[in-house]
């Protein structure tokens, strides 16, 4: 019987591919046809809800404990994509500097194109993480609108 639970340090148990088929104003339906609310984090395989705040000051309001999951992951991504939604928005640079100190590469973008640049490049076999906001701010807490 196989269990609902796995670790999701051990990097020897074979991880199944997470894609997303569709980018919804407040969320994602994934390629496993699992709708998600508000932002999410792809990660070697797994799916985290990822509660960050959603506006047009992420330079302001972002700080690296929003990112802490990258510093326990292992095997780390090359390239975390991050789609900041609708727009591209900048963040700040002590993030960029943060990731850039974990060893991986960063990409901004808005989250259309990051969604299509993480499928292209997990199709690949590359290993990337993408930290998607949905379109219109949603709580990953609650699922409405913020």
């Amino acid at each position: 019987m196989a269990s609902a639970f796995h670790n999701m340090f051990d990097d020897s148990a074979t991880r199944s591919v997470t894609l997303v088929k569709q980018i919804r104003d407040d969320g994602f339906l994934l390629s496993s046809n699992v709708r998600l609310f508000g932002p999410v984090i792809l990660l070697n395989g797994d799916v985290f809800l990822w509660d960050v705040p959603q506006n047009s000051k992420l330079s302001d309001e972002w700080n690296v404990d929003f990112m802490k999951i990258f510093e326990v992951i292992v095997p780390k991504p090359e390239l975390l994509i991050v789609g900041t939604g609708k727009s591209i928005v900048p963040i700040a640079p002590k993030i960029r500097q943060y990731i850039h100190k974990l060893g991986m590469q960063i990409e901004i973008l808005d989250t259309k194109n990051a969604s299509s640049t993480f499928n292209v490049l997990t199709e690949e076999g590359r290993r990337v993480a993408a930290a998607l906001l949905p379109l219109k701010p949603t709580s990953a807490r609650t699922g409405k609108a913020l």
